[in-house]
């Protein structure tokens, strides 16, 4: 193990970076004392040994993630896994982490769109509304939509990341009304906000019509999902 990784495999000492349930291990780094990344390993439990285990990412140094997914490797083989994957944000493919390590892509789960602020956009339906806010989304500026469809709206400097969910199928129509009516409470509410982005998956078709009607168009900002064989 690198000397500057520490394997955590009780909740109690790991806080914050463990993940809940299926959480097996926390691989953090200490390079300097204090923790500045870590990788919460998973065991889903699932009967094929390359599709059990995933990594969840908290560190954004490449320098640091190779070592820490390294070390959850290891305690994959030793487990019995013959694969570990895990989910990336990144603008540039394949990632420098994944490149060292070996690591394929197996295909991407999300694109973030833009477009600019303000957008313009008139009230629209009055079935969008403010909704409460989810358990676990303390980031989440508001959340607005309706019972079927919402973004948790989450604010950093000039931007708003609208980050899409939905419970059930819907129409490019439906899609672009909900959209429509956070471009507005945008615009309403945060006049100094310059761009928006919604996060899409790359076979949503009625999302990628909603956004393409109202000005947004796809960006090289992606997650991606990578495999990691192991012998």
């Amino acid at each position: 193990m690198a000397n500057f990784v520490e394997c955590i495999t009780d909740p109690s000492r790991a806080g914050e970076l463990w993940c809940g349930e299926g959480t097996v291990a926390v691989f953090a780094a200490r390079p300097q004392g204090d923790v500045e990344g870590s990788v919460a390993l998973l065991d889903l439990g699932a009967s094929d040994a390359a599709l059990r285990f995933v990594a969840v990412l908290d560190c954004a140094e490449d320098e640091l993630l190779v070592p820490l997914l390294r070390e959850a490797a290891d305690a994959v083989r030793q487990a019995g896994g013959t694969a570990l994957r895990w989910i990336t944000e990144e603008e540039t493919s394949p990632s420098k982490a994944a490149v060292e390590l070996g690591a394929m892509e197996s295909g991407e789960v999300y694109r973030w769109w833009r477009r600019d602020l303000p957008a313009g956009v008139p009230v629209g339906d009055a079935a969008v509304r403010r909704l409460p806010a989810e358990e676990g989304r303390e980031d989440a500026a508001f959340r607005i939509g309706t019972d079927e469809a919402w973004y948790n709206v989450e604010l950093a400097g000039t931007r708003a990341r609208l980050v899409h969910n939905r419970e059930a199928d819907s129409t490019a129509d439906a899609l672009t009304a909900i959209t429509a009516g956070t471009l507005h409470a945008l615009d309403t509410d945060h006049p100094g906000l310059r761009s928006a982005e919604v996060n899409a998956s790359p076979d949503d078709e009625e999302l990628h019509a909603a956004l393409q009607r109202l000005g947004f168009t796809p960006t090289t900002e992606r997650a991606v999902e990578y495999t990691l064989p192991l012998a």
